[in-house]
């Protein structure tokens, strides 16, 4: 059922009209090698008001009425407490400065940090963090948590950018990923019923029958919205102009994220396919944090998370830095509880910011980025003209599970040595044999032939300047 004119979110979707909507089976039928799956789709559908509430806030929030308010309180320390990450004395302050950062090091320290039943739930959706800067975590999400990460995340870019006329395509999105660990890819529907279908595409850029059927499929569907990392669209961007084709849809705006967007990359995407491209930022444990409004700010989403803070680098602990009505700079952490299955309490993001809450130019209030470092995922370089995303590596951890870190760095254009760290309790040829078998793995991946060597290697706790992929070769 289509929402009504008076719903907040109403002026920024194109009237309703089914003859826009692609019947799932039939596009089943034409892309089977797409997951989908039924049962997610009605218990997505189940959760239609609260992911409608999520929205409604979301767009109240960037027409800068007041998002709800948080103080830390008995009630929150009750809720978190059924986790083992927050069990003991530091999390019963009442001061909310006083509360521990937490960090995904010391995540991996605790082999069961979250109780996955607290969302009173028998269903839970598992994912993994992507592991560029660390090795990759497992995520957890509540039912109601995943109906909203799934459906609104590209919808809330698109908001907050001021972006109108949405859902009058029959498509809305195509993600582009390099990461096999999805197969061929996934598509769903929106329970919202605002906007067409939302697919996740993967493609391997060393198979030029992949890029090629990747191509045809932007071209027949037409999508509102291109969405991808930075490295991987920078790979494409030169495939498709080797080949000297034109822009194979004409999307209504990109949608990069996952790393920062240069302004080279910004300028190159807007003048191939004609459209705004739009920085939007998230992570795996908390979803969509924040994306570029339409002067160009990052905003940050306290409709949905709790707070944002800046907190000193580098484990550090103390009370909030800076003044709130100021700019502070440090690490971003997010206190998230919307996702009971693994609530977030000042957690580390990872990333060097500098904050503030002062009203962006748009007339939204803060807290907005004025600056955001550290983020950045390089493209490989391999001369006569090839070009490697080396985010397609992201499966190494699921096909060896003795690995617990790997950095690659390109040494030549053809020249890598790659890093291993692996578990406790391998024997010496045990950790020879992964070493063995990660570095042919990479090999394996590349689309022109390389030396990989490889040696073993201790890594110290990541902090916000891990890069697991680095070059050594000046451009």
């Amino acid at each position: 059922m289509h929402e009504s004119p008076s719903a907040p979110h109403a002026s920024f979707f194109a009237p309703p009209d089914e003859r826009r909507r692609i019947p799932v089976d039939d596009f089943h039928a034409e892309y089977p090698a797409l997951s989908y799956d039924p049962d997610n789709e009605r218990e997505t559908r189940s959760h239609t008001s609260y992911v409608r509430r999520c929205l409604d806030d979301f767009v109240r929030s960037t027409e800068g009425h007041p998002v709800r308010s948080f103080t830390w309180g008995p009630e929150h320390r009750t809720q978190v407490s059924r986790h083992p990450v927050y069990q003991g004395a530091p999390y019963a302050a009442e001061a909310f400065g006083s509360l521990p950062t937490l960090s995904r090091s010391v995540l991996r320290t605790t082999a069961e940090p979250f109780d996955y039943t607290a969302a009173e739930s028998t269903l839970a959706y598992g994912d993994q963090t992507s592991g560029t800067s660390g090795a990759p975590l497992t995520v957890v999400y509540s039912p109601p948590y995943m109906a909203q990460y799934q459906s609104l995340n590209i919808i809330k870019v698109a908001v907050r950018a001021r972006i109108r006329g949405l859902g009058d395509r029959p498509v809305f999105s195509v993600t582009l990923t390099d990461n096999p660990s999805l197969g061929a890819g996934l598509f769903f529907t929106d329970p919202l019923d605002l906007v067409g279908l939302q697919l996740i595409w993967h493609v391997d850029t060393g198979d030029p029958e992949s890029l090629a059927r990747m191509t045809a499929m932007l071209e027949l569907l037409n999508p509102e919205a291109v969405s991808s990392k930075p490295n991987l669209f920078t790979v494409l961007l030169d495939h498709w102009a080797r080949e000297g084709r034109p822009a194979p849809c004409a999307p209504r705006f990109g949608v990069s994220g996952g790393a920062m967007l240069t302004d080279t990359l910004r300028k190159r995407f807007q003048e191939y396919f004609g459209a705004q491209v739009i920085s939007s930022y998230g992570i795996s444990e908390a979803g969509y944090l924040g994306s570029e409004c339409d002067h160009g700010t990052i905003h940050l989403d306290e409709s949905l998370h709790e707070r944002f803070e800046v907190v000193p680098q580098a484990g550090r602990e103390g009370s909030e830095s800076g003044s709130e009505n100021g700019t502070e700079a440090g690490e971003l952490a997010v206190t998230s509880l919307s996702n009971r299955c693994m609530p977030l309490v000042r957690y580390r993001v990872g990333d060097m910011v500098r904050m503030s809450r002062n009203t962006c130019g748009c007339g939204a209030p803060g807290p907005v980025l004025d600056e955001l470092r550290g983020r950045t995922t390089i493209v490989f370089r391999l001369g006569d003209g090839q070009k490697l995303s080396p985010t397609r590596y992201m499966d190494l951890f699921q096909k060896n599970p003795g690995l617990l870190e790997y950095q690659l760095t390109q040494r030549e254009p053809r020249s890598f040595l790659v890093r291993v760290q692996s578990r406790a309790g391998l024997t010496p040829a045990e950790r020879a044999a992964l070493g063995a078998k990660v570095r042919d793995d990479i090999a394996a991946g590349m689309p022109v032939p390389v030396e990989v060597a490889w040696e073993e290697c201790v890594f110290e706790q990541e902090g916000a300047k891990f890069a697991r992929f680095r070059s050594e070769v000046t451009s």
